[in-house]
């Protein structure tokens, strides 16, 4: 399996009804200054959900803004709807470890997956493939940093 690498900040997503609450890495609560996050979380069809994801700020052709901007995001108490207008979050998620009261921790990630898909936007899903054929991994490689271009530091590493 072999997914982009996005330079965002990690974050997971709980729901529990119209409940939604973002966290970070160690476990600060970001959802005040996440509220795109919230948003799209709450509009998908399910009950409880516990997402695992990268947050990125995405300008308006797609390419992110570096790495310090997105994280500037989090740190905002003031302006937050300001910043939202400036510099909108987008998520893309790569793990389902809860969906409607079902543990999916302990299940193989093709499962969670599987899981996360019926109810998580392709679009908010971090782009992945399983292959074992290196012209396949090289080309799916290239169309990353095609698709995102480079951190704009000279990094040719997909974000």
């Amino acid at each position: 399996s072999i997914e982009w690498k996005l330079d965002g900040a990690r974050v997971q997503v709980h729901k529990a009804g119209d409940l939604v609450r973002v966290f970070s890495r160690t476990g600060n609560d970001l959802t005040t200054a996440a509220i795109e996050i919230v948003n799209a979380v709450r509009a998908m069809d399910a009950e409880t959900l516990i997402l695992d994801g990268e947050a990125i700020a995405l300008r308006s052709n797609g390419t992110p803004y570096p790495f310090q901007d997105t994280m500037r995001r989090f740190g905002r108490v003031l302006d937050i709807d300001r910043m939202r207008e400036t510099m909108p979050l987008s998520v893309f998620f790569f793990d389902c470890l809860r969906i409607n009261g079902d543990d999916l921790i302990g299940r193989p990630g093709s499962e969670r997956l599987a899981a996360m898909s019926t109810v998580v936007p392709p679009s908010m899903i971090t782009p992945r493939i399983v292959t074992s054929d290196l012209a396949t991994a090289q080309a799916f490689y290239d169309d990353a940093v095609a698709a995102r271009g480079c951190n704009g530091e000279g990094d040719r590493r997909p974000l």
